[in-house]
């Protein structure tokens, strides 16, 4: 069904449940604990480390967080508004995901999607989305700017398209890239996609060399002060993990069906046999497991128990994750005439095998970087019924669920 075709029953009970996103995200952000939970006190040290030291070698060599300085830029500009209580600066973040949705109603509202402000506001059924939005950590001023570099590469893709000029928007579209960069540097992977864009397209050689320079003139200072990717205290550790790929890729799956609540998953029979393989490869090559709700789970479950659990939680998720790899690539293939769809599943596959190239540590906010993404791919998908309305009464939950335990969790 397209999206003019939306029966007004569907849209309002979307709406309705997106409103109550928005005003129980609202009421956890406003009752949050008044004192720094999990990560916070060590990124809120970058604030007062840039006061220390200005933009120098010192003050990067010294981040305490395996994030860059953009964090320190904002909250130092946010300062006076926030004095750098936690609660008020949770809502900066609350202001930047505003940013991110207004940014992506605006694009789908330039491609005449008559729903495009429910579209765009779709990300708040992603349950990361809660996490990154409540806790005043790096990944949204990183997603704010990732959104807008999409958007300004889009618009010159809309240029080519007519004959106009190209190469000022991929320009801008690279500064708000580098500028992500500095604020999570594996947004870095995303230089990728005007590289494809530029292969399929010749008129785009020279925009797509111009967008890689920029984003590596933002990304070389940032190397040559930490030697690396990271600053020197951190603990990750660059190599080459299947594993965490997998992951990260079962992660978008789960993501993707509650924004399109559909099971036409392709490759069904492989994954048949690859599911076996998985759940052995766990047992014996002792590859990474992750813990959903560990905190409550362990509550009732053995030492064995959480065993079994985690190990069939995370094949699960590493088979949904092959099956969501080959969905993407085949869309990848069909929609090869077109570029930004091209460009969209391209970045999509790039922010979710991301993970494969750190080999000690794995976080499920590693999915952050593809929100957009996401949030793009699943529009044309939509079908619009109670099946997606459920959908997205559970993740908007799940994200809830998942934001307060965050809160008293680490309290």
């Amino acid at each position: 069904m397209k999206s003019d075709e939306v029966p007004n029953w569907d849209r309002r009970a979307f709406a309705a449940v997106l409103l109550v996103a928005v005003l129980a995200l609202a009421a956890a952000i406003l009752t949050s604990p008044r004192q720094y939970v999990h990560d916070e006190l060590n990124y809120v040290l970058y604030v007062h480390l840039l006061k220390d030291f200005g933009l120098t070698e010192q003050f990067l060599d010294a981040l305490p967080g395996a994030a860059g300085p953009l964090y320190g830029f904002l909250h130092l500009i946010f300062e006076p508004l926030t004095g750098l209580s936690p609660v008020w600066m949770r809502w900066v973040n609350a202001v930047l995901l505003v940013g991110v949705i207004a940014i992506l109603a605006a694009w789908f509202r330039r491609t005449k999607c008559a729903d495009y402000p429910l579209a765009a506001g779709s990300i708040l059924v992603v349950p990361l989305t809660w996490l990154m939005t409540g806790v005043a950590l790096t990944s949204l001023p990183m997603l704010v700017f990732v959104t807008l570099s999409i958007y300004l590469q889009f618009r010159g893709l809309d240029a080519l398209a007519r004959g106009g000029p190209v190469v000022g928007w991929f320009g801008a579209s690279a500064v708000a890239l580098g500028v992500a960069v500095w604020g999570r540097q594996p947004a870095v992977v995303l230089v990728v996609v005007p590289v494809v864009l530029a292969m399929l397209d010749r008129r785009l050689r020279l925009p797509a060399v111009l967008f890689v320079g920029i984003v590596a003139a933002f990304l070389v200072p940032l190397v040559i002060a930490w030697d690396g990717l990271v600053p020197p205290d951190e603990e990750i550790e660059a190599g080459f993990s299947p594993g965490h790929g997998l992951l990260s890729l079962g992660y978008a799956a789960v993501y993707f069906f509650l924004l399109v609540p559909r099971l036409e998953w392709p490759l069904l029979k492989p994954l048949v046999v690859a599911a076996p393989v998985i759940v052995a490869a766990n047992v014996w090559l002792d590859m990474p497991v992750v813990y959903p709700f560990r905190t409550f789970v362990e509550s009732f479950l053995s030492t064995t128990g959480m065993k079994i659990y985690g190990t069939t939680f995370t094949s699960l998720l590493m088979t949904a994750g092959a099956a969501f790899f080959g969905l993407v690539v085949r869309a990848l293939w069909r929609s090869r005439g077109d570029l930004q769809q091209v460009a969209i599943h391209t970045g999509l596959l790039c922010c979710m095998l991301s993970p494969v190239f750190i080999a000690n540590y794995f976080s499920s906010r590693y999915a952050a970087l593809a929100l957009p993404y996401l949030v793009l791919a699943a529009q044309p998908r939509r079908i619009w019924g109670w099946k997606t309305i459920l959908a997205a009464a559970a993740g908007c939950a799940m994200g809830l669920l998942s934001l307060v335990g965050h809160y008293w969790i680490y309290y």
